[in-house]
């Protein structure tokens, strides 16, 4: 704008209309106005495609890194399998006496909720010949949730003799601290979860306990550990395929689990995703074998296809050591726990059964189940990601075009551009970047992301060649008879 001032004005002596025409022309083709409504626009349409494929975007700069997104930190549980368990009585392994497998599945069946079910309770009460036989003489007390931090559930009755009684069942660690014979068994019990995981089977825990004194807050009598049932979820028919397509397209997926080590190896080589499991103490440097207590935790998660017996606060340090390490991180969670890991990932992903506090704090929440959304997402945000680089690699290269070509025109020609070209100019500029966000593009294979270097080598690059085709058309037109 300066030097077109100052060569028009005080240098070639241009009239005073004629030159603010020529620098309307700078103004309003030269700066690219429309930029950040066309940027919005592709990713409000790229947002509601993403919503018709199950994937709900809360924020809209979460597609842009998405689009950028080289490892995705996925539940095994309902993500990468079908979280319908079934349960086979005869492989039940009983540790107290007088008992039988069909009195601990009664049993995990009344430390189950009848209604408002999760899948584990569905499965356990769907064992009984009828449902109602979970709450059949007695009366119900107190009952006690599950939640991450104690990893059981339990219940406190009262039985036809008017006698107050406690079971509970929940993952085998946790009831096995309850039991006053802990030191007795505990290594049969691990020797039990051991056989169940090599064969890809979850455990859970039974236990019982006598209240003789009547009062729900009561400490009760020593808890008895009762039994070990065996649970099976089968991967998702396309799991497998579903992670060949993220590796192929360069996102590393790791499983995130609180099951046993054994069973996340299991499940990891049936989906071909690696058995290059670690325990979540190992996030601490704690319990490392030879093997790897020679690398630092940041090597570890870099290296790991995933870890086994994960806590929510674990979810946090696996996030913040892999963006410490420049990778833009993707995590998926349910429960309450899991916000501030969801906060914290560049992409926190609330899948389908979150819970209210897990969707607020994430930025995609999924309506259907499966790790094959979130792909089918990673695909979309690229391809929507692809239409705004374009746009703005175009917005760059029109810019150069429209300030040195016609520049050059009015400088070395003396054109004089009249008010009328102005207009046709804002409406043609305006005209072609209107169907940008239904483009058709391919998007990239590899994680991509705003490298400004290239984008604005390649604008100068094209909008030199095209203000170079302007002002040689216009030579042709002005100085030769080329044009009758």
């Amino acid at each position: 704008m300066m030097v077109e001032i100052i060569v028009m004005y005080p240098i070639q002596h241009r009239k005073y209309r004629p030159g603010i025409d020529n620098l309307l022309v700078l103004l309003i083709g030269g700066i690219p106005i429309a930029m950040p409504t066309v940027l919005s626009v592709t990713m409000a349409i790229g947002s509601h495609r993403l919503a018709q494929q199950g994937a709900i975007t809360k924020r809209m700069t979460a597609i842009e890194e998405m689009a950028g997104m080289d490892v995705l930190c996925s539940d095994k549980t309902g993500t990468l399998t079908l979280n319908k368990l079934s349960v086979d009585k005869n492989l039940i392994e009983i540790f107290a006496k007088g008992v039988d497998a069909d009195t601990v599945v009664l049993m995990a069946a009344r430390a189950s909720r009848v209604e408002n079910q999760d899948a584990i309770d569905a499965a356990i009460v769907g064992m009984l010949g009828d449902p109602k036989e979970a709450r059949a003489g007695i009366q119900e007390v107190h009952f006690l949730p599950f939640n991450p931090t104690d990893k059981r559930t339990a219940l406190t009755y009262i039985d036809s003799n008017g006698k107050m009684h406690r079971v509970s069942k929940g993952a085998p660690e946790q009831i096995l601290n309850l039991a006053h014979n802990k030191s007795e068994i505990e290594r049969r019990v691990h020797a039990v979860i051991d056989k169940f995981a090599e064969r890809g089977l979850r455990s859970l825990a039974v236990a019982y306990q006598e209240v003789p004194d009547g009062k729900k807050e009561s400490q009760g009598r020593p808890w008895q550990f009762v039994g070990l049932m065996p649970l099976f979820d089968p991967p998702r028919h396309d799991s497998a395929e579903t992670i060949r397509r993220a590796l192929d397209l360069g996102v590393n997926v790791k499983m995130i689990t609180g099951d046993q080590l054994s069973i996340a190896k299991e499940t990891g080589r049936r989906l071909g995703m690696g058995t290059n499991m670690y325990p979540s103490s190992s996030l601490l440097g704690q319990n490392k074998d030879q093997v790897i207590g020679a690398l630092p935790v940041d090597d570890l998660i870099e290296k790991a296809d995933g870890f086994a017996g994960v806590f929510p606060e674990h979810k946090y340090e696996i996030v913040k050591r892999l963006q410490a390490r420049k990778h833009i991180c993707g995590m998926t969670g349910d429960g309450v726990n899991d916000a501030p890991a969801l906060k914290k990932a560049d992409i926190g992903i609330a899948v389908d059964d979150a819970t209210d506090a897990a969707r607020s704090a994430s930025d995609i929440v999924l309506t259907e189940p499966g790790l094959s959304v979130i792909i089918s997402a990673v695909l979309t945000s690229r391809a929507i990601f692809q239409r705004m680089k374009n746009y703005t690699i175009y917005a760059v290269s029109i810019t150069i075009r429209i300030v040195l070509g016609f520049m050059l025109l009015a400088l070395i020609w003396q054109f004089d551009f009249p008010p009328f070209m102005v207009l046709i100019i804002a409406i043609l500029n305006d005209g072609t970047i209107m169907t940008i966000s239904k483009d058709r593009v391919k998007p990239s294979p590899y994680p991509d992301s705003w490298k400004l270097a290239e984008i604005f080598t390649t604008g100068i690059i094209l909008g030199g060649y095209l203000a170079m085709m302007t002002v040689i058309f216009f030579w042709a037109a002005y100085k030769t008879d080329f044009f009758p």
